[in-house]
């Protein structure tokens, strides 16, 4: 008797095993949540008030009204950003944890030995880039040149030793200096500032020369007559100063940009990742941020989680190979 019973709850396993599977298949799609179900919180390694500051509140606005949550920014300063970094790397891998990410932090700061051997792009997922700028180089009004050649025919006279500002001894501003000596074939002497005021503040007064800074710094200034542009970083003409030429129309190649985008932790499932960069994309693309960015001197970047590797992935070798050059370690 036990034996046939046995039998026959043998020969039912199947089908409970078929019933159950598809109460989880019921029961899977139904009880997950779809992301995002809760606050994302964006990590900012700036200071409140500052580029990436400002660009993370009006992309957590826009997240927050998309998704209906809410998007809370958390600022994290110290140590050139990798404050907010190591945090989000340690982050729970779900999403809910944004890092805004600088260039420099992704392709300068890993290269210095002040940072501790943390390299962002192997910890972080790239996202998506959001926003670009180039860098201007800027002359006083007393200097002999109105052009990228003439500045180089002035600094490769002996009787001439020019100097140049930056915002920093690792910013991309001063990595932008010493590639033009590289490609003009001349020296000048670098002048490390604490921030890109300072600079502009000397360069007015006639304390230096020149100085590479940020369009939102110098444009201004230069549409006053107060000093003058020889030339812009990006490989082509910046659009919103069609007007200044290209330093790669004298030496083609040069290219030295800034940009901040959107990185995750490693273990992050990728559904999430899409998520959220077809949505900031679509943000991206609306007139508002367009006109937004446009005030801060930015161009909307946006594409694909591989286009941000890409672009890391060439920025990390090229500016790895001249902060070794110049054995750059950090400030």
């Amino acid at each position: 008797m036990m034996s046939h019973m046995l039998l026959r709850w043998t020969a039912r396993i199947p089908a409970v095993a078929i019933a159950l599977l598809g109460l989880v298949a019921m029961v899977g799609p139904a009880g997950a949540q779809a992301y995002p179900a809760r606050t994302i919180t964006i990590l900012v390694g700036y200071s409140a008030g500052g580029q990436a500051d400002a660009l993370a509140r009006i992309i957590g606005k826009q997240l927050g009204e998309t998704f209906k949550i809410s998007v809370v920014i958390e600022n994290k300063t110290g140590a050139n950003g990798m404050i907010a970094a190591q945090a989000a790397a340690r982050a729970e891998p779900d999403g809910y944890t944004v890092l805004m990410v600088t260039d420099a932090m992704l392709t300068i700061d890993p290269h210095l030995a002040s940072s501790n051997h943390f390299d962002l792009s192997k910890a972080m997922e790239p996202v998506v880039s959001v926003a670009w700028s180039p860098l201007l180089l800027a002359a006083a009004k007393d200097v002999p040149a109105n052009s990228v050649t003439e500045l180089v025919a002035l600094g490769k006279q002996k009787s001439q030793q020019l100097s140049f500002g930056s915002s920093g001894a690792s910013t991309p501003h001063r990595l932008a200096g010493e590639m033009l000596q590289k490609s003009g074939g001349f020296t000048m002497t670098h002048i490390p500032y604490k921030g890109t005021a300072a600079s502009v503040n000397d360069l007015l007064a006639g304390q230096i020369p020149l100085i590479f800074g940020a369009p939102t710094a110098v444009e201004p200034l230069a549409t006053a007559g107060q000093i003058k542009l020889l030339g812009v970083t990006s490989e082509q003409r910046y659009p919103l100063l069609p007007g200044v030429p290209a330093i790669s129309e004298t030496y083609p190649g040069f290219r030295i940009i800034s940009y901040i985008g959107l990185m995750l932790p490693k273990q992050t499932p990728a559904p999430v990742i899409a998520a959220l960069n077809k949505e900031i994309n679509t943000i991206l693309a609306t007139e508002t941020m367009r006109t937004w960015l446009d005030k801060q001197g930015m161009i909307a970047m946006g594409g694909s989680q591989d286009d941000f590797k890409r672009q890391i992935d060439i920025d990390y070798k090229e500016r790895g190979e001249l902060v070794r050059t110049l054995g750059i370690t950090g400030e």
